[in-house]
């Protein structure tokens, strides 16, 4: 993944697309690298729930943002939210499913403080996610990283 360009509230939307694409990407090859088990479960289930988070960014993009798409911001290095959502072993899906969804909250939690200001309904969502994030990681430490 690219570092992203993100100069306006339409590039936070877009990359957050991104980010959930290939999230969703990464658990569903996850759930075949791990085989049978609760691991696989957990990485099924966030596959989904990553596919559903990319169409809850589209509404959002859809309802809020048409006139704000535009909007300049500043202040967000796009460097520190890439992700590499590869993993070849079992022993690298919890490494690198907890580095995708820290990443994922520092952008989602980083993007809502920009947002604050002018986009109060984007900022909710993008706090929703980023404390979805923190859930996530909890359980792959539960699970994955036994």
């Amino acid at each position: 993944m690219d570092p992203p360009e993100l100069t306006n509230f339409g590039s936070l939307i877009r990359f957050g697309l991104e980010l959930e694409a290939a999230s969703a990407s990464f658990y569903d090859a996850a759930a075949l690298i791990l085989g049978p088990g609760p691991g696989t479960d957990l990485a099924r289930e966030l596959a989904g729930q990553h596919l559903g988070r990319q169409k809850l960014l589209e509404r959002t993009r859809q309802r809020t943002l048409n006139e704000m798409v535009l909007e300049p911001i500043t202040g967000l290095q796009g460097e520190r939210y890439v992700v590499d959502p590869t993993a070849k072993t079992a022993h690298d899906v919890p490494l690198k499913a907890a580095a995708i969804e820290e990443t994922s909250s520092r952008f989602y939690r980083e993007s809502a403080l920009l947002a604050k200001s002018v986009l109060t309904e984007a900022a909710r969502t993008f706090m929703k996610l980023a404390d979805e994030n923190g859930r996530n990681l909890a359980r792959i430490h539960e699970v994955l990283a036994r």
